[in-house]
């Protein structure tokens, strides 16, 4: 059987100030291993500029819980069907490269210059950091999007 344990939940609307996120999140995931939670806390913050900078006009849910000695964190954000398919197939792409080549893309995206879009650094240094691929669902018209932890 399954044991689920919420640790955080927290939403932030289109016109939430965000100044004390990281405190936040660090006072409300104290019981997570130092290098743990600070590895939770940046995929957090990375998929939460994300939803600021090109889904800015919708709020995100973000939620943490310990699930069968793993740690989830979710983010759940409004999203219409062109955009959910767009950054579904960006984070698969992202899924189907290997640990070394996302490293190597993340090097070559931070020289990247005349970008029209973001570079994807914050999608593939979820990846990197989580301990399994990235996980999306859409319903309707709500993206999933879930990082899995290993604790």
């Amino acid at each position: 059987m399954q044991s689920t344990k919420t640790i955080l939940s927290l939403h932030f609307s289109a016109e939430s100030d965000c100044e004390n996120i990281v405190e936040t999140l660090e006072n409300q995931l104290l019981e997570i291993d130092k290098p743990l939670r600070k590895r939770i806390i940046s995929c957090a913050i990375e998929l939460l500029q994300n939803n600021t900078i090109h889904n800015h006009s919708n709020g995100i849910d973000i939620s943490v819980a310990e699930i069968d000695n793993r740690i989830k964190l979710n983010t759940t954000r409004k999203l219409d069907e062109k955009s959910a398919i767009f950054l579904n197939n960006k984070i698969q792409e992202i899924n189907n490269i290997s640990t070394d080549n996302l490293k190597e893309l993340f090097k070559k995206n931070l020289s990247a210059e005349n970008l029209t879009q973001g570079t994807g650094n914050g999608l593939i240094l979820c990846q990197l950091k989580s301990d399994t691929a990235i996980e999306t669902k859409f319903s309707g018209e709500t993206f999933e999007i879930n990082l899995t932890f290993n604790r």
